[in-house]
């Protein structure tokens, strides 16, 4: 009897080993397919802070595409997410100028190698309650000449963007990936990408 005791002792011991290996392998295998995700495919995006409304808003959440960043290229007028070195903070802005643009703003309308440009991307109802106020919604800058592997970004919120006006053109190797999907708040569910593609 008392061997009995020891024998099913030891199953029910083999069998949580065999559970708790089995458990951990699952947590491994989940771990390593997310640590793929978020490095090759997807990264996780929080919207903090309004200087891509109405774009996008603050406090959203969603996924930007690191593959396409990395392998299909930046194109102008995407939507980044940027990594700022001096602060450590990545920043989703829009890609405005490409290497060897010279851009600037005057009148409030924006240049881009000599060239006015239509911005399809901007509110028009916001932009224009922001003239309303008497204030431009880009103030004037520039011109700024990029080098090889220089690229200007700035929010779609310009009276409040903090960008590439005031830090200077971002390299290839900040930014983090393009375009938006975002998933929450769910009333909110949308793709953020290049409306010129």
């Amino acid at each position: 009897m008392e061997e009995n005791n020891i024998e099913i002792h030891s199953k029910k011991k083999s069998r949580f080993v065999y559970e708790l290996l089995d458990l951990l392998k699952t947590f491994l295998i989940c771990f390593v397919i997310v640590f793929l995700f978020t490095q090759f495919l997807l990264k996780p995006v929080h919207v903090d802070g309004d200087s891509m409304y109405p774009t996008l808003k603050d406090e959203e959440v969603g996924f930007v595409n690191i593959f396409s960043a990395k392998h299909l290229g930046i194109h102008r007028f995407d939507v980044v997410v940027v990594h700022h070195e001096e602060t450590d903070d990545n920043w989703v802005k829009r890609v405005i100028g490409l290497p060897h643009d010279t851009i600037y703003a005057k009148d409030d309308v924006l240049y881009i190698n000599g060239e006015p440009q239509e911005e399809p991307y901007l509110n028009t109802s916001y932009v224009k309650s922001i003239r309303a106020q008497g204030r431009k919604f880009t103030e004037d800058f520039g011109p700024i000449t990029l080098k090889d592997d220089e690229y200007f970004v700035m929010g779609d919120n310009r009276v409040v963007s903090h960008d590439s006006r005031a830090v200077g053109p971002f390299h290839k190797e900040d930014i983090i990936g393009k375009n938006a999907y975002i998933l929450y708040p769910f009333n909110e569910m949308k793709i953020v990408n290049n409306p010129m593609n």
